[in-house]
């Protein structure tokens, strides 16, 4: 079961949100020794927010991957955190989508999770008129998911991190490549089964 959730403190998924910032933690922290501040078992940053949209997966009540989305015409990793991974300016707009934190506990990573995952990010993303993602990605990732159909171009050229090669790219969010992404991985049609838009007096709020 794949949910969309919008914003880092919508009432309406407390319990899933703390689910995905407590595997942010497990993942990133514990098992890939990222050096990430964590609170009271959760990982979140400041780039968890109000507009921030999330891709949860489900298998019966346990939560099996995530995915952050931002977009991009306010602050964002890239330019940020990662200066000089993008030769030039790195595409900004509201219709740019900055992906990050991907997630998938360690025992799966051989599934078929991450195929339901990049569906989803992409029907998410053709719902709200988002045309291209961007994002800092280990280089055999990028290798991984351009044999199953994504359109993917460097923005700059590998830097190690960690002692592993990481580029920053960008892809078209469109509805050519989820057909390709659902043929690749068995998919036979939509994947998003909840939305959790955030309450109107709780994004005035934030």
């Amino acid at each position: 079961m794949v949910q969309i959730i919008v914003g880092a403190f919508n009432p309406n998924a407390r319990e899933q949100l703390a689910d995905m910032f407590r595997q942010r933690a497990k993942v990133f922290v514990e098992e890939m020794g990222w050096p990430l501040k964590t609170y009271n078992g959760l990982e979140f940053d400041q780039y968890d927010d109000a507009d921030t949209i999330y891709v949860l997966e489900y298998e019966k009540d346990e939560l099996v991957a995530s995915m952050r989305m931002n977009p991009t015409h306010r602050r964002c990793m890239l330019p940020e955190l990662f200066q000089g991974a993008c030769e030039g300016e790195a595409p900004r707009g509201p219709d740019v989508w900055e992906l990050s934190r991907g997630a998938l506990a360690k025992n799966l990573r051989k599934s078929g999770y991450w195929g339901r995952i990049q569906c989803a990010f992409f029907e998410a993303a053709l719902l709200w008129n988002a045309r291209k993602a961007i994002g800092f990605f280990t280089v055999d990732h990028i290798m991984k998911q351009m044999r199953v159909g994504l359109d993917i171009k460097p923005l700059g050229q590998p830097r190690i991190v960690d002692g592993e090669a990481n580029v920053a790219a960008e892809f078209p969010f469109n509805v050519e490549t989820l057909l390709r992404l659902r043929k690749s991985y068995r998919i036979a049609g939509p994947v998003i089964e909840h939305i959790y838009h955030m309450p109107r007096e709780e994004r005035a709020a934030a």
